[in-house]
């Protein structure tokens, strides 16, 4: 059998980029982050930590004078607390109580593993109190259904230990407080309880009468974690073939959530999930879904989870709002942003997030200045000029009505979108309060313990001039985050909900009790 010419030098131009990948392999270093924490390493990651916030974070920007001595204050504490090896998931929370002090609703910390023993079951609220569920989400005694005590110790006590690790603006959200409530023996911790295999829990019915139970709590099993990292790295060291093939049939990741298609809730009334805002922009079948459901008489949209900052979505939805009847300067301005100056960043940082330069505008010098008179004098060395954005160009239409789920996870793309609906007359807000998050995030990793830190590098405001970054956006309609909502308990809620008119005046959102929807 003989070869072309061409045929051997695509034969080896594939042996050499084989070989290229297989290098590739040995040359990248595991990035495998550190179990413990001497005391070193710990004052090294927290002058690190203090060094990026000082030079990168929007919020610590805003009071310098006010955050650096805390921050510093917060930093002696851990570094006093901490003197001989330290967990590198119990280093972890202390990073991330610091950065809540920042009030940044966008600090994250990531890229550790939580070995702390959990709560074995599951925590959920209903009104005033807390339902003790099994992992079957049905209560582990049926005759004492609620928990008032965990280790003799209220529920208050352990929901005040829990907001500790939560930004300002989601201290009060149930759905935010059910991860840390359920990491007990962090907890336990920091309310000074000793650590045990075990928990007690205080159970109570609707007769007040209790009963005490114990619980094992969820062992770590070494063997099986080391068997699971065995797995791990036998999966890691495959064949170059299999590597291409793999290659071959990437997908991107904005595709791998598929969201929900339109579903019938009554005849009138249709509901739609929507989480990646940038598949949404992408996705031509799922936006005619929304168009479809937009011609109902109500339309619901899930957006507790959704991110993104594709404008897409809010543009189709500016539909339902009112019409424009105030003769401003700039009845187009939605908000201005602007953010924390480094050399780094170029000056259209803020372009993905849909924002302008104001001489994009081409206005007249006085009329910026009118413009921009309601904006805050800010140190020109620690931000940027400020940057504009403009509402959709979308004349109302209809007069069916619209009604958004919300939550603190509702961030980015989705906080524009709930602060703009806010107003409108057509449309309804039912959820927690959002947490405020519209910014573009500083990465960095810290040195020792390998944790990722992220944190907001950019402010946004409304078009008066009103910080809008970590405020959040108040539902119409409070209701507290579970997956068993009533579908149809809640299309009664939306139509019986008081009429809004296109001026919203500031009030407190309607409470909803949890029993309305079962």
């Amino acid at each position: 059998m003989s070869f072309s010419y061409r045929s051997i030098v695509m034969l080896l131009s594939v042996i050499i980029f084989a070989s290229l990948l297989k290098l590739a392999f040995f040359a990248v270093p595991k990035d495998n982050t550190a179990p413990m924490l001497n005391a070193q390493e710990v004052r090294q990651d927290l002058y690190a930590l203090l060094d990026q916030i000082e030079q990168h974070s929007a919020f610590y920007a805003l009071t310098p004078d006010k955050a650096s001595p805390q921050l510093k204050y917060m930093a002696s504490l851990i570094v006093e607390q901490y003197q001989d090896m330290t967990p590198n998931d119990r280093f972890a929370a202390e990073i991330t109580k610091l950065l809540n002090s920042l009030k940044d609703p966008g600090a994250q910390v990531h890229n550790f593993n939580d070995q702390s023993g959990d709560l074995p079951l599951t925590l959920r609220p209903l009104n005033d109190q807390w339902l003790a569920l099994n992992s079957s989400n049905s209560p582990i005694n049926n005759d004492f259904p609620f928990v008032t005590h965990i280790d003799g110790l209220p529920m208050s006590k352990w929901v005040a230990a829990s907001q500790a690790y939560l930004p300002e603006p989601a201290k009060q959200s149930q759905e935010m407080q059910l991860p840390w409530l359920k990491k007990l023996n962090l907890l336990r911790e920091d309310l000074g309880l000793s650590i045990k295999p075990y928990v007690l829990v205080t159970l109570i019915n609707d007769d007040l009468q209790t009963q005490q139970v114990t619980l094992a709590l969820p062992s770590h099993e070494p063997q099986a974690q080391l068997a699971a990292s065995n797995q791990e790295d036998k999966t890691q060291d495959m064949s170059v073939l299999e590597f291409i093939n793999q290659l071959s049939q990437f997908e991107r990741s904005e595709f791998q959530d598929v969201p929900h298609q339109l579903e019938t809730v009554n005849n009138t009334t249709v509901k739609l999930k929507i989480s990646d805002l940038y598949a949404f922009e992408l996705d031509r079948d799922l936006q005619q879904e929304l168009l479809k459901g937009m011609t109902h008489p109500l339309l619901i949209i899930d957006l507790r989870d959704a991110s993104g900052f594709s404008p897409k979505l809010l543009t189709l939805l500016s539909r339902y709002q009112d019409a424009d009847l105030n003769n401003t300067l700039a009845p187009n301005v939605m908000g201005f942003a602007h953010y924390r100056r480094s050399p780094e960043l170029r000056n259209d940082y803020l372009q993905p997030l849909n924002f302008k330069p104001l001489a994009a505008l081409e206005y007249s010098v006085p009329r910026l200045k009118s413009l921009t008179r309601n904006l805050p004098s800010v140190d020109e060395d620690k931000f940027s000029p400020w940057y504009i954005r403009t509402k959709p160009a979308v004349t109302p239409e209809g007069r069916n009505r619209l009604a958004l789920l919300v939550s603190p996870k509702c961030r980015q793309e989705c906080e524009w979108i709930a602060y703009r609906t806010k107003s409108w007359s057509r449309a309804n807000l039912i959820g927690e309060k959002t947490s405020g998050d519209f910014a573009r995030q500083y990465h960095f990793k810290l040195p020792n313990s390998g944790l990722d830190i992220r944190f907001s590098s950019s402010l946004t405001y409304d078009a008066q001039g009103k910080l809008l970054s970590g405020a959040g956006t108040e539902p119409d309609i409070w209701l507290p985050q579970n997956s068993d909502i009533q579908w149809q308990g809640l299309v009664s809620l939306v139509r019986s909900a008081k009429p809004k008119t296109q001026i919203i005046q500031t009030s407190q959102p309607t409470k909803l009790a949890q029993a309305k929807l079962n």
